[in-house]
């Protein structure tokens, strides 16, 4: 993988400090600086630091209390004060059992990796994020709240009889694009894999 990493801001939210530092060193080798890589602990510090900052990729851990990650995913995708609902966001966790890659899918994560796992296995899921975006989905539901935010979940092109129930609709953002410019509909890739 050759990509110029030097403006590209990555935030962290990893209860461990240990592993925090070794992915921040994997992003290091990437071309990341070293002052690009924030990192978070907990969920309420990495939504705020988020928030500040509008990273161009999140990667997040599971953080089984319960579930503390996945409720991360969901805030930065549906949250008012989220800058940027489309961000690519990497899950991690020590499990990669099918219950736990559906529940990340169905929060909106782009991609998941199992712990642990070796520098390549992040490069490769980051180069997945580049270079295969799949295409974005802001589901409103019929009561008008939110349903689905996140990249769309089907990997394979399989036949599909039925009524097409999407619809070609700017999804909603905060807003926090210069004027003149358009909010960026660029996510990720995640197979079926874990």
């Amino acid at each position: 993988m050759s990509y110029d990493f030097t403006s590209v801001k990555v935030l962290v939210v990893e209860s461990s400090p240990p592993l925090f530092q070794l992915i921040r060193g994997v992003l290091m080798l990437f071309g990341v600086p070293e002052n690009n890589v924030d990192s978070a602990f907990t969920i309420e510090e990495g939504f705020d630091k988020f928030a500040k900052t509008n990273h161009d990729m999140v990667i997040v851990d599971w953080m089984d209390t319960p579930d503390r990650g996945i409720q991360l995913v969901r805030r930065m995708r549906t949250d008012d004060k989220s800058p940027n609902p489309f961000v690519p966001i990497l899950m991690t966790a020590g499990s990669g059992h099918s219950r736990r890659v559906l529940k990340s899918r169905d929060a909106g994560v782009s991609d998941y990796l199992v712990k642990p796992f070796s520098a390549q296995a992040l490069a490769r899921r980051i180069e997945r994020i580049i270079e295969k975006p799949r295409p974005f989905v802001y589901d409103t539901k019929e009561d008008g709240s939110i349903g689905y935010v996140g990249p769309d979940r089907r990997v394979k092109q399989l036949p599909f009889d039925g009524e097409d129930r999407r619809k070609d609709v700017a999804p909603k953002t905060s807003g926090k694009t210069k004027p003149g410019e358009e909010d960026q509909v660029d996510l990720v890739q995640k197979d079926g894999t874990a």
